[in-house]
């Protein structure tokens, strides 16, 4: 018999003998009584036969003696394995097992696949691979076991697994595994038409679904450890076995949220979820049949894409699996919680209860923490960090969600919705930006930030968990400030220091400047609280502190966030706004005491180099400043609270006396700006002179006074804004592409500033993503107003409502008004901060019971097709999403390798670098590392060929042209240099480093090659 044949025999045989068999299981099941009787959840009507098992397992055992038996060290331990857990599953029908006993013969029979080489063998030494192979098998055969709930159900499972199985050892060459896998595909088609007939006549019973389990496990770890190497095998595995895996997912997330033990039975699998919409069993196991073929043909599909395949799928699969529990979870728990009796809302029966918030407040604060310390690790800016954090982010969120569906505001909504469609749109845009990676790059950046918002949407549901994610973001912002007090007062201060300017730890300083800011309102939000007193005194002192430490970066954004989130904030939050006006002023005396050796630390650092005495002054006078403005507003608050307590009737005249005082001074304030006018609009005309034309930095006229940079307008924003509007105004419908502004910039710009975005969201996004961005920035900043807007009723009411009202409006405006003239919103941990905030403004404060009769309509349940729409895009966004942010962070993460591989190991570099193009072949940088390596190799060839790979992906990238004429020096090829550098100087003409290069390249004898 030709071995070609055999998988086709195994599946003749198997089918044949299993299909004749099953009736006679049937007879012999009626002569000893041998029924699954209905009783409970199980939903057949009359007693049914067992022995299905019987009659499959004869026909697997035919089977693969007639077709296997020239490999007994393979076949010995499949066979004698499934014939042990079909005993034991017959003897379970019969008599019941207990499960722990059932779990030691899984154990021990794994242990045998492992020992006969049919395990896994993943590289990661010999106890971990028995491990993972004991755990892989009990689940499997377990899962297959829960599965068995319907007609049809595990055997249409086990053969479209088994048949990918089969394929894939034919491609693969291993005519074994093709004929075992062909043999468990027919045995499973022949028993199918006995069971799928109406009524069926015959169940598998643990005697059959335990030792299908089993063939399933044992096949498909031969079966991917062969196909693919390492890590690889184990993903491509659990998508063979991807619809089980989800139902058993399901069926435990279910029951521990209902409080339900797993091993009991019931009507929650995936099976009857899907059977409430199908209506029959038959169409039940073809419509899961159907997704596990596919989900198996995408199995395949990864195995011959390689690394970069299989991440995606498998990032596909469980994403969308997620999802796909979060919507039955929905249906089934609205079915469950909203009963309909005249068109009314009706209590459920009684439940378990839903998890204490107080289970959320570690998580919360954890997040707040991780945000306001952001900071110690630069704002996570770099991709290394960004991408691993968006990735659990989004699987945080996912979880969080589907545990308890949160009830979104229409801020909430429009929010996220932005920030995800940006990020979709970006991810988009690398259709027509020149450069994919960039696009890329930055379409990922916003899908974090939507990540970061979505996951401090579902865990906030209340106030009080608003507030301790509020005090987690402080405690994070205060060691932040703690730190840079002590490095102040230590013997090196001049590291925190660029210029005089306070750059560390975040390692830019307008950022630096803005998170004390939005540190200012947080601790603020509680300093016009009349009680208790300690804590308002303790609120302005912070306040003031951290006032005095945003003075110290000498930041102009960060002044323009100051001014803008102090005139939203008086404006629109409700409250006692005179007291809120005092507060406000005992920090600025404060700010205003200490400013003295504050801007001191700037003349001396802009002159030369920061000495510990100045900083030490600087430092003190900070901590002294707050510690007496806390204690004097503490004292105030205690002093009014008293008088008015005891004479009630002087409440509204200390008001109108309050009223009159700031009335008084805003007249003052007036009468001298009046006067001043002139003087006022000279300086205004003089600094916007210096804005437009481009002139010297601030603070390097000797002739002018170096602390009065926050009033200086000059600087190169003017250029980066000029560019950006000409940009738009060159392709306003699409933009030049996500992440790609530097194009235009570098070749219109009128500065040597190498800066590779605009220094504002909304140029920015308008610039490169068209009137689409803009739009969808628009949106996000209208739900940022609507969520304050909404809130105002919500602090009129509440004291706690109106201190996270002030905290969350000041917060997110700060940061707004800076972003608006900066890039802060690229730093993922600092606009973490604002995004926090923005989750605790846009918080759904209807009652839970409003909230459910809202969604009950005519006696319909409100699972609408809107609703499902909805959570449909929002899988969609999740899969593209995460799918795009593991491509992303696997090529980083071995480009890293590479990198750091170049100068010790540049074999591994290489090595490295393949794998990283293998995932992502559109980033130059990548190119340049593995060029690099080449070059030390003296293969100049291969490394010039690689960089034109470079040039290819993206022919107006300055720097691989520069990289380019380097290479070419190196060979003594003084032509191609010039060439190839008066290209990167076309492209970068204002770069003067490279006109000197395309004038004379490095080396080159004279007159060679032209002027």
């Amino acid at each position: 018999m030709p071995p070609e044949t055999r998988p086709l025999l195994g599946l003749a045989v198997a089918l044949a003998v299993v299909y004749s068999a099953t009736p006679v299981a049937i007879r012999v099941a009626d002569r000893l009584q041998f029924y699954d009787k209905p009783a409970g959840y199980k939903g057949h009507a009359r007693p049914t036969p067992y022995l299905g098992g019987a009659a499959v397992m004869a026909g697997v055992l035919l089977a693969l003696v007639a077709t296997t038996a020239s490999d007994w060290g393979r076949t010995l331990p499949l066979l004698g394995g499934m014939v042990v857990l079909w005993a034991v599953g017959t003897i379970d029908d019969r008599r019941n097992v207990a499960p722990g006993w059932r779990v030691v013969v899984e154990v021990a029979l794994a242990w045998m696949v492992w020992q006969s080489g049919l395990g896994w063998d993943l590289g990661l030494g010999g106890p971990v691979d028995l491990a993972l192979t004991v755990v892989w098998t009990v689940a499997v055969v377990n899962a297959f076991n829960l599965f068995d709930n319907m007609d049809g159900a595990a055997s249409t499972m086990a053969l479209v697994v088994s048949a990918a199985v089969a394929i894939m050892g034919v491609v693969r060459g291993d005519l074994w595994l093709a004929a075992a896998a062909a043999t468990l595909c027919g045995a499973c088609l022949g028993f199918l038409p006995h069971n799928l007939s109406s009524p069926a006549r015959i169940f598998l019973g643990d005697g059959g679904s335990m030792p299908i389990g089993f063939g399933v496990a044992t096949l498909v770890m031969s079966g991917s450890a062969q196909a693919v190497p390492a890590w690889q095998a184990l993903v491509v595995g659990l998508l063979l076995v991807g619809v089980p895996a989800l139902d058993t997912s399901l069926v435990i997330f279910s029951r521990r949220r209902r409080g339900i033990s797993i091993l009991t039975g019931g009507r929650d699998h995936l099976t009857h979820r899907t059977r409430r919409r199908v209506r029959t069993a038959r169409a039940v196991a073809i419509s899961l049949g159907a997704i596990q073929a596919m989900v198996s043909a995408l199995a395949l599909f990864a195995v011959s894409g390689g690394a970069s395949a299989i991440v995606l799928i498998v990032v596909l699969y469980l994403v969308a699996g997620a999802t796909a529990i979060a919507l039955l979870e929905a249906g089934e728990r609205e079915q469950s919680t909203v009963a309909l009796s005249g068109g009314t809302a009706v209590a459920p029966g009684p439940r378990r209860a839903v998890p204490s918030q107080w289970q959320v407040f570690p998580f919360v604060v954890a997040l707040g923490v991780w945000a306001g310390a952001s900071p110690f690790f630069a704002g996570y800016y770099d991709e290394g960090k960004w991408v691993p954090m968006g990735l659990v982010l989004l699987g945080v969120a996912t979880a969080a969600a589907i545990a308890r569906p949160p009830r979104l505001s229409r801020a909430a909504l429009l929010c996220l919705g932005a920030l995800g469609a940006l990020g979709a749109w970006g991810l988009l845009s690398s259709a027509w930006a020149p450069s994919i990676f960039q696009a890329t790059t930055e379409g990922n950046r916003l899908f974090v930030l939507a990540a970061i918002l979505a996951t401090a949407i579902v865990l906030v549901r209340t106030d009080l968990i608003g507030a301790w994610l509020t005090g987690g973001l402080a405690v994070g912002i205060g060691a932040v400030a703690v730190y840079v007090l002590a490095s102040m007062l230590g013997s090196d201060p001049g590291q925190l220091f660029v210029n005089g300017r306070l750059d560390q730890p975040l390692g830019y300083i307008n950022a630096e400047a803005t998170v004390f800011i939005m540190g200012f309102w947080l601790c603020f939000s509680v300093a016009e609280r009349h009680r208790p007193a300690w804590l308002a005194g303790a609120g302005a002192g912070c306040a003031t502190l951290m006032a005095c430490l945003a003075l110290l970066p000498q930041s102009r954004g960060a002044a323009l966030a100051m001014i803008g989130s102090l005139v939203i904030v008086v404006a629109l939050v409700p409250g006692s706004r005179v007291r809120r006006a005092f507060a406000l002023l005992a920090c600025g005396a404060g700010v205003i005491a200490a400013s003295g050796p504050l801007l001191n630390v700037y003349d001396t650092g802009l002159g030369g180099a920061l000495t510990p005495g100045v900083a030490h002054r600087a430092a003190i006078a900070a901590i002294v400043a707050s510690i007496v403005i806390g204690v004097v507003w503490g004292l105030a608050v205690t002093g009014m609270a008293r008088l008015t307590a005891a004479r009630p009737e002087l409440r509204p005249r200390v008001a109108r006396a309050g009223v009159a005082v700031l009335a008084a001074g805003a007249l003052l304030v007036a009468g001298v700006t009046l006067a001043s006018a002139g003087r006022i609009e000279d300086k205004v005309s003089e600094q916007w002179s210096a804005f437009v034309s481009l002139g010297a930095k601030p603070g390097s006229d000797p002739n002018t006074n170096a602390s009065s940079r926050l009033a200086s307008g000059a600087g190169a924003r003017y250029d980066y804004w000029r560019v950006a509007w000409d940009a738009f105004v060159d392709r306003p419908l699409l933009g030049v592409g996500a992440g790609n502004y530097d194009r235009p910039y570098f070749s219109a710009r009128r500065t040597g500033e190498d800066i590779r975005q605009p220094h504002s969201f909304e140029l920015q996004e308008l610039s490169e993503l068209g009137i689409v961005g803009g739009g969808l920035v628009v949106v996000f900043i209208a739900g940022l107003g609507l969520a304050a807007f909404r809130m105002r009723s919500a602090a009129a009411r509440s004291p706690m409502s109106a201190t996270l009202m002030v905290a969350g409006v000041g917060v997110v405006t700060a940061w707004l008004v800076h972003t608006s003239v900066d890039w802060l919103h690229l730093m993922p941990g600092v606009t973490a901060i604002p995004l926090a905030m923005l989750a605790v403004m846009a918080l759904q404060r209807r009652p839970a019971e409003a909230h459910v009769a809202a969604r009950v309509h005519a006696g319909r349940l409100a699972l609408r097709p809107a609703a499902l729409v909805a959570a449909g895009l929002a899988g969609l966004a999740l899969v593209v999403s995460a799918a795009s942010l593991s491509r992303q962070g696997l090529a980083a993460f071995f480009r890293d390798r590479a990198d750091t591989a170049l100068a010790d190991r540049p074999a591994d570099a290489l090595r490295e670098a393949d794998r990283s193009l293998r995932l992502d072949g559109e980033n130059p940088r990548t190119y340049y590392v593995k060029a690099a390596a080449l070059a030390r190799f003296n293969q100049a060839d291969a490394a010039r060929a690689t960089l034109m790979q470079a040039v290819a992906k993206e022919p107006d990238e300055f720097v691989t042209w520069a990289l380019l004429g380097d290479l070419a020096v190196r060979r003594g090829e003084f032509d191609e240099a010039r060439r190839n550098y008066r290209r990167a100087s076309a492209l970068n003409p204002f770069d003067s480093t490279l006109r000197d290069l395309a004038a004379n390249p490095p080396g080159a004898p004279p007159g060679t090659g032209g002027p």
